[in-house]
């Protein structure tokens, strides 16, 4: 079995959110508190029973919204409530009994599933309308008054002894409290049949029980006998995760997210839900986190979390789940040569440029450094305050991230070369009437051939003296002849570039070319 959907209702981020899964990997991206975790918090509640299963106050779970709809206007009916459904798929699920029901929001078609709620205990209606009736001004939520429910779409108690998917949660974002306890026996319960378990507990138990046989007369004090707390004796509190005989507790950070993942894919676990695993991880350490999840996750659910690109590139675009605005937009439907490409390039751009709402995509490193300043030069802004973000996409792999654009709908302009070629320039033409979110702009002169030509052409009177400090600079470029500050500038393209924005001589004077100033005009319309 594994998770085909949850739907989210009212707790934490999400007011109203659901999110469909693949059944193999599935890696989601975001900014910053747009809710990942949440959604892997959210399983967990539904299948582990976690958080809920006590009697603490669960008020900071709420979602703000919620909370202030019912604060403005306090009421019973109003009260705040958490739902998740988690909607589970397989052959098993479809013939369970069990899971599988009308039970759903889904009615009348049945599902399999669970139902988490937490809410008011109608059973506490007449005490509650007493309170307000009287002095209660809806400033708190009365949680003590609150049941948490789990119910499996066939209308049964659902207790987690009974959970369909085995599964194991690592959070390698933070350390909790008890985190390789409770890690270890996750671990165990997972890896060993009740029955193994079972006899490796009472082999514990008789040889503890033994020493003590033993050793009574040395253990009697006075009157009394020390004896053995049996609540210490349970195995699964004893256990602890060890590597070459050092625990992982005693490991560098980095090394210990390492070897809690790598053993979390070696159990057999239907259900993998990772949290941030690239966390204090060298650039080498997270290659071989994505080779072991590539080579070890066959036959299991991994559900992802992380703000790595090359997470994202190298365990295959198609499987990237964005989560935004309490929306998320699937990458499945990018297509396989762009998913290869990048699949094979460690582009560590690559995130900008999926969370970016408008990008400027660059060919080279000139264009890169000079735009910021030249935009601030030529127009009344700069790109920083239109939320404009500048990539360098190297050559001509632009074409692939026009696929990548196609999918996630943001804005793009392309500034790039003709390179001479008068096809180009129409083959560029031609690409813009077929997009609505994509411009690609070149000049439209075959002899402007490339950035820096357009760039002297639009400012040579005020570069005339940048070749000054390389005496001998021939006014030439490739045996062609041409003025000698614009042959500086092809023969030395960063070089130049460096000084014309960082120089007082050129920074604040130097300015856009057309066909660039025309494509920026058009983002910040977007």
């Amino acid at each position: 079995m594994y998770i085909e959907q949850i739907k989210i209702k009212g707790f934490k981020k999400f007011k109203n959110f659901d999110i469909e899964f693949k059944e193999g990997i599935n890696v989601l991206i975001g900014e910053n508190e747009a809710g990942k975790s949440t959604i892997l918090e959210a399983i967990d509640v539904a299948l582990n029973q976690k958080i809920f299963n006590t009697t603490n106050n669960f008020e900071k779970y709420f979602n703000n919204d919620v909370v202030n709809q019912y604060k403005n206007s306090p009421s019973i009916d109003a009260l705040p409530k958490i739902e998740i459904e988690l909607f589970i798929s397989g052959e098993n699920a479809l013939n369970s009994e069990y899971f599988n029901g009308l039970h759903s929001s889904s009615s009348p078609i049945p599902k399999s599933g669970i139902n988490f709620m937490y809410k008011f205990d109608e059973n506490y209606r007449e005490l509650l309308e007493t309170m307000y009736d009287g002095s209660y001004d809806g400033k708190f939520i009365p949680t003590d008054y609150y049941i948490a429910e789990w119910i499996t779409f066939a209308g049964r108690k659902y207790i987690y002894s009974k959970s369909p998917i085995k599964n194991v949660l690592i959070d390698n974002s933070i350390r909790k409290n008890n985190l390789f306890d409770s890690y270890s026996k996750r671990i165990f319960n997972n890896n060993f049949e009740i029955s193994d378990r079972q006899n490796l507990s009472y082999q514990l138990r008789k040889n503890i029980q033994n020493f003590a046989d033993e050793n009574t007369e040395r253990l009697t004090i006075k009157e009394y006998n020390l004896g053995i707390d049996e609540n210490k004796t349970i195995l699964e509190n004893l256990l602890d995760l060890k590597s070459n005989g050092i625990s992982i507790q005693n490991k560098g950070k980095g090394k210990e997210n390492l070897i809690k993942t790598e053993i979390a894919l070696e159990v057999e676990s239907d259900l993998i839900l990772l949290e941030e695993p690239e966390n204090h991880l060298s650039y080498v350490s997270t290659r071989k986190l994505i080779k072991d999840i590539q080579n070890m996750c066959d036959g299991a659910q991994l559900i992802i979390t992380t703000h790595n690109p090359l997470i994202v590139s190298r365990l295959n675009l198609q499987n990237t789940i964005w989560i935004s605005n309490e929306n998320y937009h699937s990458l499945s439907k990018v297509p396989d040569e762009t998913a290869d490409y990048f699949m094979k390039t460690d582009n560590m751009q690559l995130l900008n440029f999926i969370l970016a709402q408008k990008i400027i995509l660059v060919e080279g490193n000139s264009e890169y450094i000079l735009l910021p300043q030249l935009v601030k030069n030529s127009l009344a802004y700069t790109l920083e305050e239109k939320y404009i973000e500048i990539l360098s996409g190297g050559g001509i792999t632009y074409k692939h991230y026009i696929e990548l654009s196609k999918v996630i709908n943001n804005s793009l302009l392309v500034i790039t070369d003709n390179d001479g070629d008068q096809e180009t320039i129409e083959s560029i033409h031609e690409l813009n009437k077929n997009h609505t979110n994509i411009y690609v702009k070149c000049s439209d002169l075959v002899s402007e051939f490339t950035f820096e030509v357009c760039l002297f052409n639009k400012n040579a009177a005020n570069l005339k003296t940048i070749s000054n400090t390389k005496p001998g600079t021939k006014a030439e470029y490739r045996e062609i002849p041409m003025d000698k500050n614009l042959a500086y500038m092809l023969k030395n393209k960063t070089e130049a570039a460096l000084r014309i924005s960082e120089e007082n001589t050129f920074k604040n004077i130097i300015v856009l070319p057309e066909y660039i100033q025309e494509g920026i005009e058009w983002l910040v319309q977007r």
